[in-house]
């Protein structure tokens, strides 16, 4: 699998939650920075898209799946555990 381009990376003070704008296509994939184990997922869209958008994860891996869309960014929140 392709990895994602992070485009930010916004901090945070909370240890269990991890948030990155990427740049994805459909079928890429995110390495937690943060989490040895990711335990939730919410991905967005960045602007209006009809394309339906989901996340999947195992392990610190999340896949953004959104139906035949390149290169469009999108919202990544992350929730987990070292």
């Amino acid at each position: 699998m392709t990895a994602a381009t992070i485009t930010n990376r916004l901090e945070n003070n909370d240890p269990t939650t991890e948030v990155v704008t990427l740049t994805v296509s459909d079928g890429e994939t995110y390495v937690s920075k943060k989490f040895g184990v990711i335990n939730a997922a919410i991905v967005c869209a960045n602007a209006d898209d009809d394309a339906e958008i989901n996340v999947t994860y195992s392990g610190a891996t999340a896949t953004i799946n959104w139906a035949s869309v390149t290169d469009k960014l999108a919202t990544l929140v992350l929730w987990g555990r070292k």
